[in-house]
């Protein structure tokens, strides 16, 4: 058993410094969106080739138009972008346009998808996304952190669920702006919940227990609220619908060769200098990029309150049958594996996939944070 109050005690002896959610990029308001609106347009018009395909994005995807508008639209750079609020709306847009490329077809039931992404696509995209230091795919940021609206700002709450809206969706249909609303209301009523946790560090670093006991309670009430509205999923996002017309263009690139891409995509302009011919084609191949696709396990929110509360998660190889972490290494055990699998492994990967400022508010965290020990 770790003796929590020599830990304690070495901790007071060094100098803490509480972390800042303005350090991070995290909204005390709203969590891990910003906080306010997500932009609507790109004001500058040297970018209006990207805002004039989003102004009819799904007709355009619907007429298959998609790939044609993409080989014609001009390669643009990305040094006129001049806020943090105008590479999240660069990178949600490219990101649109990028996976209805790849994914949408022209309208050949039998044309495969694209394992090339065009220049005027690819270096912007993977500009934006260095800037923003996550990487060039369709992630949970892209559709659920910087792709919604107020309809009313002067509601009393104008982060109720019923009171957002969308910018865009892949197939325009109500399910598909409900699956995200639901991610983007849990991440505003969270908030309350992050502030919370760190209301806690501050109360274990003081030893003071009725202020970690009212973070605790806060965190409570906090992730009951985010309970509540994922039970709403079902009410308007229909599972057949989401399966059949959604989940495709969420897809990444990576072990997706039943899909058409068996070496991932190639980012035309990025990653493919050297002068194509058969005999550098081995080398081209290894060139190819391989990105897990959208998923909730991008969002930081749930790994936050992971760390916060000393929460493990380890993979089993049995779906359904993990009962503890005990459970879980014997049934490993039992597969000839001796070693316990590592703890988080796949959450960890997923912090790949966003914003850099949140993946390491969530490594200083788990470095900080001894609530559970306390």
């Amino acid at each position: 058993m770790p003796n929590y109050q020599q830990t304690k005690t070495k901790r007071r002896m060094s100098s803490y410094i509480p972390l800042r959610l303005e350090d991070y990029d995290i909204s005390a308001k709203n969590g891990f969106l910003p906080s306010e609106p997500p932009l609507q347009r790109l004001s500058d018009p040297y970018y209006e080739p990207w805002e004039r395909i989003m102004d009819r994005f799904n007709q355009y995807l619907l007429a298959h138009h998609i790939r044609r508008l993409v080989r014609e639209m001009p390669v643009l750079d990305t040094s006129k972008l001049t806020s943090q609020a105008e590479f999240q709306r660069a990178f949600t847009i490219l990101s649109f346009i990028a996976h209805a490329f790849v994914w949408g077809r022209n309208g050949a039931a039998s044309e495969p998808a694209s394992e090339f992404l065009p220049p005027s696509v690819s270096i912007p995209w993977v500009s934006t996304a260095e800037y923003l230091q996550l990487n060039p795919v369709v992630c949970c940021a892209a559709v659920c952190h910087w792709n919604w609206q107020i309809l009313d700002p002067n509601a009393k709450d104008p982060m109720d669920i019923d009171n957002l809206g969308t910018l865009y969706t892949f197939s325009g249909s109500m399910d598909e702006s409900w699956f995200y609303l639901v991610t983007t209301a849990m991440e505003a009523k969270s908030a309350r919940g992050i502030n919370a946790i760190l209301d806690a560090i501050i109360g274990v670093e003081e030893d003071n227990h009725s202020r970690v006991t009212r973070a605790l309670n806060e965190i409570a009430h906090s992730l009951r609220d985010a309970n509540h509205l994922l039970e709403r999923m079902y009410e308007r996002c229909d599972p057949y619908v989401f399966y059949w017309k959604i989940r495709e263009f969420l897809a990444g690139w990576e072990n997706m060769a039943e899909a058409g891409l068996p070496y991932g995509v190639l980012y035309e302009g990025v990653d493919d200098q050297d002068t194509f011919s058969l005999d550098n084609w081995q080398s081209l191949i290894r060139r190819f990029r391989k990105y897990a696709g959208g998923s909730a396990a991008q969002t930081p929110l749930l790994q936050a309150f992971d760390i916060a509360l000393g929460i493990k998660h380890y993979p089993t190889g049995e779906k359904g049958l993990q009962s503890s972490v005990e459970d879980a290494r014997s049934r490993l055990h039992r597969s000839g594996v001796s070693e316990p699998p590592t703890a988080n492994s796949y959450l960890v990967r997923m912090r790949d996939y966003m914003p850099g400022g949140h993946r390491r508010f969530l490594e200083d965290l788990a470095s900080t944070c001894r609530i559970r020990e306390y």
